[in-house]
């Protein structure tokens, strides 16, 4: 299946600047070669999820999305509010939830997680994306750091000592 999908469609490998291997095949779908108003930034991408998000550090991203579980399951890692109001301290520690295809979830690009299989096995979604919204990021020990900087920029040791493979 998947030497088709590569025929017909664009194949991106995820690792994460290559310190990891790759845990995410992405083909994209369809996308406006010329948008409109009403198409810009859309796209629709098929996803098989291989291994762990690279990063240890929680992410966000640029876009609303939706996803549509296909086949299989992943554990999702958010941040787990406290009760006080300081935003220093809005968060801590990691609530987990389990989430088994199929599903159908929308997030906004605020969104902040991270993704683990589930005993190693693959699973497929479907990801419809909207137009971008603003810049995207990892987040570590409460602070913000643009995804450039952090993969390979002055963030990149972080990420090299924060990677989730071995």
């Amino acid at each position: 299946m998947t030497s088709l999908l590569n025929r017909l469609f664009t194949l991106e490998e995820i690792n994460g600047g290559h310190r990891c291997p790759t845990y995410l095949y992405r083909w994209t779908l369809f996308q406006p070669r010329r948008p409109r108003w009403f198409w810009r930034g859309f796209g629709i991408y098929l996803h098989n999820f291989v291994g762990d998000d690279w990063s240890l550090d929680l992410h966000d991203h640029p876009k609303r999305f939706i996803s549509i579980g296909l086949k299989g399951a992943y554990r999702e890692a958010t941040p787990a509010p406290m009760a006080s109001r300081d935003f220093a301290e809005l968060y801590t520690g990691l609530s987990w939830r389990t989430y088994r295809a199929p599903w159908v979830r929308t997030f906004p690009a605020d969104h902040i997680h991270r993704l683990e299989l589930i005993d190693g096995r693959p699973c497929w979604t479907l990801v419809i994306v909207l137009r971008s919204v603003r810049e995207w990021g990892f987040w570590h020990a409460g602070r913000w750091i643009h995804w450039k900087e952090y993969v390979r920029g002055s963030a990149s040791e972080l990420a090299d000592k924060r990677r989730s493979c071995i």
